[in-house]
């Protein structure tokens, strides 16, 4: 069996994929199973050739997709129907709010099935807080009271070289997608209106929610397109807080005795919001060993495979007897997210989700590039998000009517 998967625990991917492929096999000795790993990039390109592969084309028998590809994956004749191959199969124990995105829309055929998922949150380093705030948690509760603990952090720590009050979540060190949601939430806005009919990339709430997180970026409270090595980050003592899907036990706790402290993201409106991403496993319905793809899914989903999963990659359990095993066996710090679930929100499953994504990336990665160049403004901004807006529609015509 061939798996395709990302570089989710980054230099650590590979030997834990292989720990965790060396346990599968423990159990299914007869199985073969080879591990490749794609950037998500390279992923979403590849997904369109799996259909017709060139002549000696490597193709995945299983693979994993964010949690918003399914319907795509569908629509593109790539997924294999699971409730087909497996009638038993349910999500009856899955976390509510991953379900959704397991079925072909319209149906009750399952085609693909959670493995993990991670959602936002704020970390940030006590022993730095201490200098500039009395109670980080009310400060940080709101997206001003952040900007406002930025500028105290950034005048205290001046004399850093390096130093930032933010870490940037991106692994490119550009401006982060997922990491706008929130605002954007906050601010009352959507990538689709309610019936998925129309956009709202165009409003002014979507606008203004965008601005609230480039601001970070801008007033040189996060490093841009130049994080490397020891440049504002939390570990090295360059940086103060994160936001961050990954929850990062593994890398918070044990280095250093720096205490990092957990809390929502800060409000842009009346309530918290909260980034979730699901990551499913998908079967190729042109795979060669789907009986293999097929027990690794259901292997996977069992509690002590979740648990170790999870525990491995600093994500959470897809499940609701392992996330509850998970969180409350572990630190204080980690039982915070038991609270921001409930405010946790996902993209919707539908054809061209991933597509809006890739167009919202295009332009963020632009707009970084004119911060770092000190060219940028916010109106070039407004219309480029005035023209994905054109697109988007366009796109919910062709495939969405």
């Amino acid at each position: 069996m061939i798996l395709w998967v990302m570089p989710d625990s980054g230099a650590k991917t590979k030997a834990n994929y292989q720990k965790l492929v060396e346990r599968f096999q423990k159990e299914y000795p007869k199985a073969q199973v080879q591990v490749q790993v794609l950037t998500r990039n390279v992923l979403w390109k590849k997904i369109f050739m799996m259909r017709n592969p060139a002549a000696g084309e490597t193709i995945p028998d299983l693979l994993q997709i964010p949690h918003y590809w399914t319907a795509l994956m569908t629509r593109a004749g790539v997924a294999e129907n699971l409730s087909k191959l497996d009638p038993g199969l349910s999500l009856s124990s899955t976390l509510y709010p991953l379900r959704p995105h397991c079925y072909k829309p319209g149906t009750k055929d399952l085609y693909s099935y959670p493995w993990w998922f991670d959602m936002s949150a704020l970390h940030y380093r006590a022993d730095h807080l201490k200098f500039v705030t009395k109670n980080p948690q009310e400060e940080l509760s709101t997206w001003q009271g952040l900007l406002d603990v930025c500028e105290r952090l950034a005048e205290h720590f001046k004399d850093v070289e390096g130093y930032y009050p933010m870490q940037n979540g991106d692994w490119r060190g550009s401006l982060s997608t997922r990491s706008t949601f929130m605002e954007v939430w906050g601010r009352g806005a959507d990538l689709f209106t309610p019936d998925l009919t129309d956009t709202l990339i165009h409003t002014a709430a979507f606008k203004q929610g965008v601005k609230d997180y480039i601001e970070l970026a801008l007033k040189e409270y996060m490093p841009i397109l130049r994080e490397r090595g020891s440049l504002g980050t939390m570990l090295t003592g360059k940086a103060s807080m994160l936001l961050s899907r990954k929850q990062g036990i593994s890398s918070f706790e044990g280095r250093g005795g720096a205490r990092v402290k957990t809390l929502p993201v800060p409000r842009t409106g009346d309530q918290p919001q909260a980034y979730l991403s699901g990551m499913n496993l998908v079967i190729n319905a042109a795979g060669k060993d789907k009986e293999t793809a097929l027990e690794f899914i259901k292997w996977s989903a069992r509690a002590d495979n979740q648990v170790l999963y999870a525990t491995m990659m600093d994500v959470f359990p897809a499940f609701e007897d392992s996330f509850e095993q998970f969180i409350f066996s572990s630190s204080q710090r980690l039982q915070t997210y038991s609270g921001i679930l409930a405010s946790a929100r996902t993209l919707p499953n539908i054809t061209i989700t991933g597509t809006v994504i890739e167009i919202l990336n295009k332009i963020f990665a632009v707009s970084a590039t004119q911060i770092v160049e000190g060219r940028f403004t916010q109106a070039s901004l407004d219309i480029e998000l005035d023209r994905a807006a054109k697109e988007v529609q366009y796109l919910l015509s062709l495939y969405e009517g």
